[in-house]
């Protein structure tokens, strides 16, 4: 089993993530490389910006925790 590590963790990764948890992706808005996360049932949004770091990869992690994701859930959308 590869390790876990919140520094390897890319932008695009997130949005294979994100959807496989049933999360809505928008990439289209505006003129930057940011990306659009939605909640569908409870409308909660967040952005994920291209460049990722340390960080900003636990903060998007405990995100996902706070919509209801349980963490094992969320590794494994991230393989």
């Amino acid at each position: 089993m590869p390790s876990r590590s919140f520094s390897d963790i890319t932008q695009s990764q997130w949005i294979k993530a994100c959807g496989k948890l049933g999360l809505t992706v928008e990439a289209n808005h505006g003129k930057g490389s940011h990306i659009l996360v939605k909640h569908p049932k409870t409308e909660h949004k967040y952005t994920i910006q291209r460049n990722l770091h340390k960080f900003i990869n636990m903060k998007i992690f405990k995100k996902m925790l706070e919509w209801g994701f349980e963490e094992e859930q969320i590794w494994d959308a991230l393989k």
